[in-house]
């Protein structure tokens, strides 16, 4: 009968009404388990998450390792019964409780997954909303307003996947770097240059040297774009402003979570 899930809530739930939380916080984890051995990782989830509710309510409780494991824990559970939304709240909670107790390699871990379990979600929900699995009720907009703040919202989540991985993937940013200056540099190459006043296409290295120049802004002022390749000019030298800074925060988030 101990093996038993839902014996094993039943108990905790009598421990939460008494307020006894650790009492309570065993039994949950308990249950969550003999779900997850079960693969009803729905219930698994749910207990994992009261778990974690549990200890967060133990009176003076200056230690949030559990908690934050076990919201780490149910939204493992979550994201496997395919509520990613869910999922992506569970992570936040985690993130939010190692960051308290000042583990923050594994509150950059969950901060990558809790951006990244509800960009997921928002894929789904613009693409293929059949093949979303809620374990609870969403409260989210409806309406021309509700889809336009989704995918505003994905579009902007997407980005910061793609160029910094959300702030923890700094190495993601000279990858975004490379290839603007790459794609620059065969835009480039197809097009016209001015250098001392003579009209010439580029090689393909002459193009890259450019590109660089212009990527980093220094602007030596050799080159010159000419017709089209001033959009892309324009265009390069705004991507570095913005790349580059990015690129030093990230890693500065990175070397402090170090």
């Amino acid at each position: 009968m101990e093996k038993d899930p839902k014996v094993l809530e039943e108990k905790a739930c009598d421990f939460l009404v008494e307020e006894k939380y650790s009492e309570a916080f065993t039994f949950y984890k308990r249950a969550a388990n003999a779900y997850k051995g079960q693969n009803k990782h729905k219930q698994a989830a749910l207990c994992f998450a009261s778990a974690a509710s549990c200890w967060s309510k133990k009176s003076g409780e200056k230690i949030f390792y559990s908690a934050a494991k076990a919201y780490e824990q149910a939204a493992l559970e979550a994201t496997k019964t395919g509520d990613l939304e869910y999922a992506s709240l569970l992570y936040k909670y985690a993130a939010i409780n190692y960051e308290r107790d000042r583990e923050l390699i594994n509150f950059s871990e969950c901060f990558y997954k809790f951006k990244e379990c509800y960009r997921k979600f928002l894929t789904y929900r613009l693409l293929n909303p059949k093949k979303i699995k809620a374990i609870t009720k969403s409260k989210e907009e409806k309406g021309i307003k509700g889809a336009l703040k989704r995918i505003f919202t994905w579009l902007g989540l997407t980005f910061s996947f793609l160029v910094w991985g959300h702030g923890e993937r700094p190495a993601r940013t000279i990858y975004s770097g490379i290839f603007v200056i790459i794609l620059a540099a065969i835009f480039y190459s197809t097009g016209h240059l001015i250098k001392d006043g003579q009209l010439f296409q580029p090689s393909f290295w002459e193009s890259l040297y450019f590109s660089v120049i212009t990527f980093t802004t220094v602007g030596y002022g050799d080159f010159t774009p000419l017709g089209l390749n001033k959009l892309v000019a324009t265009i390069e030298a705004f991507s570095g402003l913005l790349i580059i800074p990015i690129f030093v925060i990230g890693l500065s988030r990175k070397y402090l979570s170090m």
